[in-house]
């Protein structure tokens, strides 16, 4: 989508169609979980960020967030911390959220920042795609139900849990996702942690669990929670809390989550998983 324009936000136009573009992309049926436009407005005027993908004066898509800090080893650092990102469904697939993001890097970096974290859902195979495998982010904290029983057509039915993900704005790794081409096919043979079966509704099951050993390991995800959900929600809440004792796990070894591909099966059947590498 090459005629999308990617800016600042900075009217109160913009905030409003912001405001509505939430509700409509995650089919929020309580306002109360929107960022409304009056706080929006309010941080863009105070040093936050609202990035807009634009197309003939219509919001496609946005990237907000503010001013953050963390303590790290007993140092007090300021970062970026990115809340919400949302592209709707027509501009899916095209690269927006990825355009959205790597302005919203160039614009951090203005402001003198090298570090922005944000969260997302683990089983969400395209935005783990987007975050770990094309930004380059990486992921070692894992947060249980982080924003407790949300509503919202995407997240109703199971656990808000979330990672946290760190984007190193200025390291090697994030300037070369940048541009390259990366290979998957290697990571396919490193050692898988679960062993999946198909239902009979044709939906993955983990049925074992082999230990956490080795520098690399993959933890495989369904390719498309929404689907696992809709036809079989107690399998859903299976994958959820499975995947979290299994993360949390690895996240307390020293493991981390720094890549992320799908693939398919012999069955030609899709495949998500994340690549666990363990950190020194």
């Amino acid at each position: 989508m090459s005629d999308v324009e990617i800016r600042l936000c900075k009217t109160w136009d913009d905030c409003l169609q912001c405001e509505e573009l939430q509700k409509r992309v995650w089919d929020m049926p309580d306002y109360h979980e929107v960022v409304p436009a009056n706080l929006l407005i309010t941080a863009i005027k105070n040093g936050g960020l609202l990035v807009g993908a634009f197309a003939n004066a219509q919001m496609l898509g946005f990237a907000f967030g503010f001013l953050g800090s963390e303590t790290v080893n007993g140092t007090r650092r300021l970062k970026h911390t990115s809340h919400m990102l949302a592209v709707v469904r027509e501009a899916q697939g095209h690269g927006v959220g990825a355009r959205l993001k790597w302005f919203q890097r160039d614009e951090a970096l203005k402001q003198g920042l090298d570090l922005m974290t944000w969260t997302f859902d683990p089983l969400q195979a395209g935005n783990a795609h987007l975050n770990l495998a094309r930004l380059g982010a990486i992921a070692r904290r894992y947060f249980r139900n982080a924003y407790g029983e949300m509503t919202d057509a995407l997240n109703a039915g199971i656990a808000s849990d979330r990672f946290e993900v760190e984007w190193f704005l200025t390291s090697p790794r994030v300037a070369a996702r940048a541009t390259e081409t990366r290979q998957t096919e290697e990571m396919k043979h490193l050692p898988r942690v679960y062993t999946i079966e198909w239902t009979a509704d044709a939906l993955p099951r983990i049925v074992s669990e082999r230990p956490l050993e080795g520098e690399t390991l993959l933890v495989e995800i369904p390719a498309n929670l929404y689907t696992v959900k809709r036809r079989n929600l107690p399998l859903a809440i299976e994958w959820r809390e499975k995947t979290r004792a299994s993360l949390e796990r690895a996240f307390e070894m020293g493991y981390a989550a720094t890549d992320f591909f799908n693939a398919t099966d012999a069955q030609g059947r899709a495949q998500s998983f994340y690549v666990l590498e363990l950190m020194h």
